[in-house]
């Protein structure tokens, strides 16, 4: 839906970045949040930004928002202002005051409204403006206040950015599997196993590395030595391997390896070569060459999760390799997850990929075949 003439519009970014000593580390969802400003600023009396920031227990000094403000007031090249109470009744004489003025109130989980989903809450902190966006789709899976309730005290659309992110999240879903390759690491694969589920049978091929494949390694009789795995979920991939789909999942056929994560020594080895004391850290490199093969007969992949301990040299390997052959390919590529964008961010460049995901936990419960909360409840909001 088109609109004008929006008012005094209140946009529910996911600016959740990592901070460290006041210092933002990295500002890829600041920048995604701010991506369609100028357009809308030409539509609006003023605008102001809302957002979480980590999971606080009340008043955080450390998660405040406020180096989000002035991270955003150096990229727009604008003041913004930082309001510290988020139903603070000076925030509608500020609006009043100011035309075109942009504002950023404080971390909206430290009120206990916000993850309660507590309707006065919402209605408090709507009261001052005349149109609603919700464009986090990082946050879409939460059943909060921002997410769900807000929308009922103004007029509401779907942010542009979310709905990017669905469209190219839908694409995974419905790609014909010839043509579909998923490449999934990262350490637990608790946290993936209702995913694979639900993906498998669309896919041409699954490639599985990171610490999430020695479970699967285990559960085919393998001697992992003190590699992670999850015993509790080793039935859990053995019914998944034994599936009809189960011949589409490649595991590692060799490795980095240390006897200890802080020594940084790393000795190859392949998988039947494994010690009781071998501790897996990496995938080595004749599982890239054997995914190399695999990625580049596909036309669209998805990849969530790193191959190994990347933020180590010694261990990175090949999450930088695989970021290499990605970044190379002359195919359709959708990146998920924070670990994913940092690995980017360290060996490639974010423009090389064709979308890159703000939504780590979203994008996975939303592959998962789940209903999220925030997703598709508005009419999407088009700006020309």
């Amino acid at each position: 839906m088109t609109s004008q003439n929006l008012g005094n519009v209140l946009v529910r970014s996911d600016l959740n970045v990592p901070i460290s000593n006041g210092i933002i580390l990295d500002n890829y969802r600041i920048k995604k949040s701010i991506e369609y400003f100028n357009k809308l600023e030409k539509i609006s009396k003023s605008i102001t930004f809302i957002s979480h920031l980590g999971r606080p227990k009340g008043r955080d000094s450390s998660l405040s928002l406020k180096p989000v403000a002035d991270e955003m007031s150096k990229l727009l090249g604008r003041d913004v202002t930082f309001i510290k109470n988020n139903t603070d009744k000076k925030i509608e004489s500020v609006l009043n005051k100011n035309k075109k003025s942009i504002l950023l109130l404080e971390n909206l989980r430290f009120n206990e409204g916000e993850v309660s989903n507590d309707n006065k809450f919402a209605k408090d902190l709507s009261r001052p403006f005349d149109t609603y966006i919700l464009d986090a789709f990082g946050a879409s899976h939460r059943e909060h206040a921002s997410i769900v309730c807000i929308g009922n005290h103004l007029k509401s659309y779907q942010g542009p950015l979310m709905s990017k992110e669905i469209v190219e999240l839908d694409k995974v879903l419905s790609e014909a599997n010839d043509d579909f390759t998923i490449i999934l690491g990262g350490a637990k694969v608790s946290d993936k196993l209702e995913l694979i589920k639900n993906i498998l049978p669309r896919v041409n091929c699954l490639l599985i590395g990171g610490g999430m494949c020695f479970t699967f390694l285990k559960a085919l009789g393998h001697n992992i030595g003190n590699s992670l795995c999850e015993d509790d979920f080793i039935n859990s991939a053995t019914e998944i391997l034994d599936s009809v789909d189960g011949k589409k999942i490649k595991l590692p056929v060799d490795f980095g390896v240390t006897k200890s994560i802080d020594n940084y020594k790393r000795v190859n080895i392949e998988l039947n070569e494994f010690s009781d004391d071998d501790i897996g850290v990496d995938i080595g490199i004749e599982t890239i060459n054997q995914f190399n093969k695999i990625l580049t007969k596909s036309k669209i992949i998805f990849w969530n999760g790193p191959m190994g301990i990347f933020e180590v040299d010694e261990f990175s390997y090949g999450t930088k390799e695989l970021t290499k052959i990605m970044s190379e390919l002359n195919v359709h590529t959708i990146v998920g997850g924070g670990d994913s964008v940092n690995a980017i961010n360290k060996f490639s460049s974010l423009d090389k990929f064709n979308h890159v995901s703000t939504g780590g936990g979203a994008s996975l419960e939303y592959l998962e075949g789940k209903n999220l909360p925030g997703v598709n409840i508005y009419n999407q909001l088009i700006i020309k």
